[in-house]
């Protein structure tokens, strides 16, 4: 038998008593050339398969006994030393294996090999932050390589030097001593060409970190590519992960994310859980740049918690500043300041001067945001000096900038300029949107008129220059819109949140300049323009796989959806039957948290699938796109207002098809507290009789009033001659009925027809259904008999479109599913629930489950009118960049040219009589916006109770206007 049949059949058991039968039996084998094959396969197998490299290891342990041979056992630690550190991160360990090889080593008097032995004990050194005994052990073996002439382990050493250098921030003598490795590599011809991947891999991070991003991602593909050549699977998904840094660092964080999955996934499929846990730890930083914060700070603390088990401080340092940035960005700042001094100890502990300062410019930042200007402008100049000495032009870049935004709080402006100017150079020529648009926005707040006035001291260059403001204003709107479109389009709501600013600094200059389209078109760009891209990109955010990789992740979601589906089903079941008594407030407690955790499971596997399959989000064409002008769209008789937010002003935009007048209103402050004191009297108004709801009808005509002359008594002389309102609201002003609201003597839609739309620029997108869509759909479900008339509705509307009505147990999603595509109409009668804090499982309940709006998303529409008649089934949750998260925007992404929908709680038998005017009125002939017009109208002509906003208003038309 040869050597590597041997090894091949040791490797092949699964019984240390066989393997240990085996070895004995070959005796005669187990010589130095045996010992040399099986630490080979070893070293080869710590690349693809951790647990086979583990018991090749063994097996050399194993064999050094059966053959009496002391370097076999060192052999054996060595291999035993490498899988725990490379592989497994259990460094500690791994230094007692690599210690007692070198003592057999020198032992023998084999002084070669006991140098050896040294090479991947430097990084296990590193790891546990002890450099100074990395750097002695490295040079002492250093110097007995290189007089030996041992060229290959002297090129590895050389290389795990460099990784000790690049832990330390020392990037630039990293780069040196890579390139250094690289050269000996080299010099071995074929014998050197298997570690290529890896000196280019290393580069890859820190030309990275010395802001050569595109040197950076070639070194990493050229790893990339190499490594998978080679079949290895795991160090190809490391060159991933350094790919995806980068893509972090230029602020293309879907791609990021993407590739984060990717290799976590093969590192866990290998048993490598701290290469998973560093994938973590990443995957956090994008999530804070995205500004979900909840979520990374989950992250940092699981991360945190498993490295320090590890007994690693660097990773868990750098858990502690994610963690602290995240209590930062929720406003919890005397907890991000507890993280940062714990992070500060363990970096002050390893002498890393670069992550002290890292943690500094943190804490610099939460200075800035408490007021404490002076300091903070002191310390952010002092980290960018420490940047500065370690030639990291990106974090001296950040720590400028920050100083920039202290100077200016502090009245230094001409500080604030000169250090944003320097910020914005490094920027532009590392070609970073993610910090180049925040120094333009500082720059341009700098020649802007607007902050010209706020009593802050102003310098020699304090003359305002509003054309060289909005010049830095759309820069850096144009930086976010790249950053924007390549973002997964469910990211893109939170990573606005903290950016409405810069388009309201834009769009406000705009109006002080006399350009109203231009600033019509700037608070366009605010949205987040999510819908938009979906309706005109025709963005698939349903969950299927689209790739045979994604198969395993959509069967989880679908058993994660059935369980919070049958969870859910079960409580609703008890609640409503009162099995085994009066559930208690712990046991309903428990059961909420039991099916929220599933909720927040399918988003976290839901975003996953979506990220996988952004390819969108790496077009260019798609972030370089600019909201279109709506004015083409209209028509001659039809007026759009559309209404923003600056600075905490309402701003109304009067859209003709010949122009566009700008003006502001009220403070929405204002708006807001009116909205809120209506909202009390429709939920007071339910039940109320008598003098009671006489009263309760005045207050509501009383306060639609006030904010009729808040938010449309303004523009009366622009409404003049127009017959067709489109109303698009912003922010807090999507919850009004401004159909309802009154000039005193009667509601706007008295007046006009009314339509709605989520934003202006959305109207070039509205189109009617498409000809071949035809019949009817409609479900009626009284939820157990709570809504009676949801039947009579349902039989009512069927009658009309001539249809048969499925009711109770017939209105299923089973039934909807299979149905729904290629029909005209839909109307569902039904119950209704919205979930402001998971708006993904706001819908409507039907026989066999709730249609949510995550389900929303699978449908496949070409109806012109779908009818949800049920509770707030137009209401969202209105996110950063007025990001409406609910049913409306997923109906409208299916495909519905028009949605009729519910803003509040409404009344089982006035929604039946509503429809059964709206239906009538279509199956004469009359447009849909005109048909619920004439059926409002009726219920407010009807006097007596009824006539009270609450029976009649809170449905509205979303799209579409024209007839079926």
């Amino acid at each position: 038998m040869t050597h590597d049949r041997l090894i091949d059949a040791l490797l092949a058991e699964g019984a240390a008593s066989a393997q240990s039968a085996l070895l004995a039996d070959h005796r005669d084998l187990l010589d130095d050339e045996f010992a040399a094959a099986l630490k080979g396969r070893a070293d080869q197998l710590l690349r693809a398969d951790i647990h086979a490299s583990q018991v090749a290891a063994d097996l050399l342990i194993l064999a050094s006994e059966i053959g009496n041979a002391p370097p076999m056992r060192a052999l054996g630690l060595l291999a035993r030393a490498n899988a725990a550190s490379i592989g497994l991160g259990e460094y500690q360990t791994a230094l007692e294996s690599y210690d007692e090889a070198a003592a057999i080593y020198r032992g023998a008097g084999r002084e070669v090999d006991a140098a050896r032995s040294q090479i991947g004990k430097l990084w296990a050194l590193a790891c546990l932050g002890r450099y100074e005994e990395a750097e002695s052990a490295g040079a002492w073996a250093r110097r007995v390589l290189e007089a030996q002439g041992q060229w290959r382990p002297l090129a590895t050493l050389t290389m795990n030097m460099a990784i000790v250098y690049g832990r330390q921030g020392a990037d630039a003598a990293a780069l040196a001593m890579f390139e250094r490795a690289g050269e000996i590599y080299a010099r071995l011809g074929d014998e050197g060409e298997s570690f290529m991947p890896l000196i280019d891999q290393n580069c890859s991070i820190v030309l990275r970190n010395l802001g050569l991003f595109e040197r950076s991602m070639a070194s990493s593909q050229r790893a990339l590519g190499r490594l998978l050549d080679q079949g290895q699977t795991v160090e190809a998904a490391r060159a991933r992960q350094n790919l995806a840094i980068t893509h972090f660092v230029l602020g293309r964080y879907t791609e990021a994310l993407d590739l984060l999955d990717v290799a976590r996934e093969i590192f866990l499929a290998d048993g490598r859980q701290r290469d998973a846990l560093l994938t973590e730890l990443l995957g956090g930083e994008c999530l804070l740049q995205l500004r979900r914060f909840s979520d990374a700070l989950g992250a940092a603390r699981r991360v945190r918690e498993l490295f320090r088990a590890r007994g690693v401080r660097l990773e868990v340092g750098q858990a502690l500043l994610n963690e602290a940035a995240a209590y930062s960005g929720l406003r919890r700042y005397e907890e991000a300041l507890g993280s940062l001094a714990e992070a500060r100890t363990l970096f002050e502990a390893e002498e890393n001067l670069v992550w002290t300062a890292a943690v500094d410019l943190e804490r610099a930042a939460v200075m800035l945001r408490r007021g404490e200007h002076a300091a903070s402008l002191s310390l952010a100049r002092t980290c960018a000096e420490t940047f500065a000495i370690h030639a990291l032009p990106l974090r001296e870049a950040h720590a400028y900038l920050l100083a920039a935004r202290a100077a200016l709080a502090a009245g230094q402006l001409d500080t604030a300029r000169q250090l944003a100017g320097e910020a914005l150079a490094s920027a532009e020529s590392a070609a970073l949107p993610a910090l180049s648009y925040q120094c333009r926005h500082l720059l341009g707040r700098l020649a802007d008129p607007a902050y010209r006035s706020d009593g802050v001291k102003r310098d020699a260059h304090g003359a305002s220059r509003p054309l060289e403001a909005l010049a830095y204003y759309d820069a850096a709107i144009s930086d976010l819109d790249q950053l924007r479109g390549q973002l997964m389009v469910e990211f893109r709501a939170d990573f606005l949140d903290d950016k409405q600013a810069v388009y309201e600094d834009a769009a406000a200059l705009c109006m002080e300049l006399g350009r109203p389209e231009d600033a019509m078109l700037y608070a366009e760009r605010a949205r987040s323009r999510a819908l938009i891209d979906m309706l005109s990109r025709r963005v698939d955010l349903s969950i299927q796989a689209r790739r045979p990789e994604d198969a395993a992740l959509v069967a989880e979601l679908n058993e994660l959806r059935a369980e919070r589906d049958r969870q859910l089903r079960r409580w609703e079941s008890r609640e409503m039957a009162r099995e085994g008594g009066e559930p208690s407030d712990q046991e309903r407690q428990q059961a909420q948290q039991a099916i929220i955790e599933l909720e927040q499971q399918v988003i976290a596997g839901w975003h996953r699938l979506l990220v996988h399959n952004a390819d969108y989000a790496r077009e260019a064409a798609l972030w370089r796109a600019r909201p279109e002008s709506p004015r083409p769209a209209l028509g001659a008789q039809t007026l759009l207002l559309s209404y923003f937010s600056i600075r905490g002003r309402v701003v109304a935009f009067v859209v003709r098809r010949d122009g566009v007048r700008a003006l502001y209103l009220g403070e929405m402050a204002q708006v807001e507290r009116l909205s809120r004191l209506l909202a009390l009297n429709m939920r007071a108004t339910p039940g109320i009789t008598g003098e009671r709801a006489i009263s309760l009808e005045a207050n509501a005509r009383h306060l639609l009033g006030q904010l009729y002359g808040l938010l449309v008594a303004p523009l009366e002389a622009d409404l003049a001659g127009y017959r067709d309102l489109i109303v698009a609201p912003h922010g807090s002003l999507h919850y009004l009925p401004f159909h309802a609201l009154h000039d005193g003597v009667g509601y706007l839609l008295e007046r006009f027809t009314i339509s709605y739309l989520p934003g202006a620029s959305l109207l070039p997108h509205i189109r009617p259904a498409p000809s071949e869509a035809e019949g009817a759909l409609v479900l009626g479900y009284s939820h157990g008999g709570r809504l009676p008339y949801a039947l009579s509705e349902a039989r009512a509307v069927a009658a009309g479109l001539g249809v048969s009505a499925h009711l109770e147990d017939e209105a299923s999603l089973e039934l909807l599913r299979a149905t729904i595509g290629g029909r005209r109409v839909v109307h569902m009668a039904t119950h209704g629930s919205f979930r402001l804090d998971s708006p993904l499982f706001s819908g409507l309940v039907l026989a066999d489950g709730w249609l949510t709006t995550l389900e929303s998303f699978n449908l496949r529409l070409s109806a012109s009118l779908v009818t949800l008649s049920a509770c707030d089934t137009g209401r969202s949750r209105v996110g950063a960049g007025d990001d409406l998260q609910g049913l409306m925007r997923a109906m409208l992404h299916a495909g519905a040219a028009s949605l009729l929908l519910s803003l509040w709680t409404v009344e089982d038998q006035a929604a039946a009589d509503l429809m059964g005017q709206f239906y009538a009125q279509l199956a004469a002939g009359a447009g849909k916006a005109a048909a619920l017009r004439h059926a409002q109208r009726a219920m407010i002509a009807a006097s007596g109770l009824r006539a009270h906003p609450y029976f009649w208003a809170p449905f509205f038309l979303v799209g579409d206007t024209g007839k079926l």
